[in-house]
């Protein structure tokens, strides 16, 4: 009989290294929980979201306060229940970072069932491994302080994607016997063979230098600092492209032309295609002011 196990996606878009699991993990029943938006399907826009198509999906809404980042999405009442029939139906739930208000019940509800499993994956230590900024920081410091004995004593193991972030999982509490290393990783395979070359389809001249940005339109992302980096590119013969979505798409939008570069930035929108963007340009700019390891410079 084979063992079941359920992978939790903390956020409203589907995490890279979620979808490579569920795709490489052979003799299990694979089960998805993942938030949606109210009302809303559950978004399969990533060029990886064929990668869950073995397992068994389940879904819950989320609202999203104002002024609050979409990579932290609110669950309804609904939620709490769901999380308890996973734990009925599944002997090993493996949850994605620590820090969303679903991963503490995710955690908690843990006790309500000691013979099954949780595992812990954490790509990097907010406040600790790198710096989210000073309000932020202090938050995680504090977060760490308080729940830490809760958020990392329950889980049977707390994988980590190298041995660098190990100091940095001790200082925030994390005991050393819980540490797993288990590195990331992708199929490099599925960015080989024919491709199109995206200068057709943005009438791009040969000639020209593309540059390329994959992910999130959001302040992490430090797309601010893109457009003022192209701005003072702006009599090169460069072409940035802007590839994904998100909650600050317009307002970045908005910025691009009060510093007139539409001829030198274009903004994509999601894309399923990547391996012809990959193929295709000359270089990645990824100026992110914070992240555990990006799937997209693994994947450019």
């Amino acid at each position: 009989m084979k063992k079941k196990i359920c992978i939790v996606n903390p956020t409203i878009l589907l995490k890279r290294p979620v979808a490579e699991i569920i795709d490489r993990l052979q003799g299990y029943e694979v089960g998805l929980l993942c938030p949606r938006k109210i009302f809303k399907k559950i978004d399969k826009s990533m060029h990886y979201s064929e990668l869950i198509k073995k397992a068994k999906i389940y879904t819950y809404p989320t609202f999203q306060l104002p002024f609050v980042s979409s990579e932290w999405p609110i669950p309804l009442p609904s939620f709490f229940f769901k999380v308890l029939k996973i734990y009925k139906e599944y002997d090993i739930v493996h949850m994605w970072v620590y820090f969303y208000l679903s991963s503490l019940w995710i955690t908690i509800a843990k006790l309500f069932f000691p013979k099954k499993k949780l595992i812990l994956t954490m790509d990097t230590v907010p406040g600790e491994s790198f710096s989210a900024g000073k309000i932020m920081d202090f938050f995680f410091k504090v977060y760490h302080k308080l729940f830490g004995w809760l958020i990392f004593g329950i889980p049977d193991k707390i994988t980590l994607y190298g041995k660098s972030l190990i100091p940095f999982a001790l200082k925030a509490g994390i005991k050393r016997e819980k540490i797993k290393i288990i590195p990331t990783g992708m199929d490099i395979h599925k960015f080989e063979g024919k491709y199109k070359d995206v200068r057709k389809e943005f009438n791009i001249a040969k000639e020209t230098i593309i540059g390329l940005f994959v992910g999130l339109m959001l302040h992490r992302k430090g797309i601010d600092t893109i457009i003022k980096t192209i701005d003072k590119l702006r009599k090169e013969n460069f072409i940035m492209l802007l590839v994904g979505d998100g909650p600050d798409i317009e307002k970045y939008k908005k910025m691009v032309k009060e510093y007139k570069l539409e001829d030198n930035i274009i903004f994509t929108g999601r894309r399923q295609d990547m391996k012809n963007f990959y193929r295709s340009v000359d270089l990645l700019f990824f100026p992110s002011r914070g992240e555990g390891l990006a799937g997209a410079i693994m994947e450019a």
